[in-house]
């Protein structure tokens, strides 16, 4: 690979040059990002090269993360957590160390054993895992809840030792698993917690907080996230499936990389959201939108087909019908 002279051929009139330099850096992987990252931080970069750069740049990253999510997860149906989130991370990460992140969570699960009481109740357990990853092994949410996406990739989080309530939730429940201790995810307004079926009831982890709640606490938890009181009905509690775990976790991570214009990101997520679930309409039409926002309007249309086919006859139909002609007519003037 000649990186100078394909970054050069980025800026060339010929497209046939400049398709063939884009191919070139494309299938160099890591280091093709790194010789366009290199590129982009040179100051007096022409508005058009730079352009071309950064689009390169998203195209390839939004590649890596859906192909590295598809390959963790072949059957959709049945996701590995783990895996997934694990996967999840490759958007970041340009080579997922998948045996170091192994032997780190064989460490934490020897220590979570020997913390461990086999016989115990599932409630004495759960505070038993509980205590141990966030006293023994130092597991705790952040004092600024920001928006660091490494607080959602499982390598960083292993690494720092800090994470996003689901990150963290993530763990404990693959911990637990390994200990044969059974949980599930509750995605509560504003938070995320594990739950254990215990004699007397649920109790929820709260692995960013290093506690174990019972419907009260985690009340009074979503009530201190949303400054105000907040009324749980049952369905708020219910266990989520691992899919869903994961769709939150992509959900949350396109909220930062919208907010930070890292629009082609903020697409890999939604098309990992398809690969779980590709029929899902909400996804289906605000992938549409975001690409309407990256300017590229001929696709949403497209993308919009598919929402369309996905909306039964709703109240939405005929506004996502009316936004796709206006999308066709952009797309046609720009032809």
């Amino acid at each position: 690979m000649d990186p100078v002279g394909d970054l050069a051929g980025l800026a060339s009139p010929d497209p046939r040059v400049r398709f063939a330099a884009e191919d070139r850096l494309r299938a160099a992987g890591p280091a093709g990002v790194a010789a366009l990252d290199r590129l982009l931080a040179v100051e007096r970069l022409p508005d058009v090269l730079r352009a071309r750069a950064a689009d390169l740049v998203g195209s390839i990253l939004h590649d890596r993360a859906v192909d590295a999510f598809r390959l963790a997860l072949p059957d959709p149906a049945a996701p590995d957590l783990w895996a997934g989130a694990v996967a999840i991370a490759a958007e970041a990460h340009p080579v997922l160390d998948l045996e170091g992140l192994d032997r780190d969570l064989d460490a934490i699960v020897a220590g979570a054993r020997a913390a461990d009481a086999p016989g115990a109740s599932a409630l004495d357990r759960a505070r038993r895992l509980t205590t141990y990853l966030a006293d023994g092994a130092g597991f705790r949410g952040p004092v600024n809840r920001d928006d660091d996406p490494r607080l959602s990739y499982l390598p960083d989080v292993l690494e720092r030792r800090t994470g996003l309530p689901i990150a963290l939730g993530v763990l404990w429940m693959t911990v637990a698993g390994r200990l044969g201790l059974a949980s599930a995810g509750v995605g509560l307004p504003l938070h995320f917690v594990v739950r254990v079926e215990a004699d007397a009831g649920a109790a929820y982890v709260d692995a960013f907080h290093g506690e174990v709640l019972d419907e009260a606490g985690c009340g009074a938890r979503v009530a201190a996230a949303a400054g105000r009181p907040v009324d749980l009905p049952p369905r708020a509690f219910r266990p989520l499936r691992p899919a869903e775990v994961l769709l939150r976790m992509l959900r949350n991570l396109r909220a930062v990389h919208e907010r930070e214009g890292r629009l082609a990101t903020a697409l890999a997520t939604l098309d990992r959201a398809l690969h779980l679930d590709p029929l899902e309409p909400t996804v289906l039409r605000d992938r549409a939108f975001l690409l309407a926002r990256m300017g590229r309007p001929a696709a949403a249309a497209r993308a919009l087909n598919r929402a369309l086919a996905a909306h039964a006859q709703d109240a939405e139909r005929t506004l996502l019908e009316d936004i796709r002609k206006q999308l066709l007519r952009v797309a046609a003037e720009r032809n």
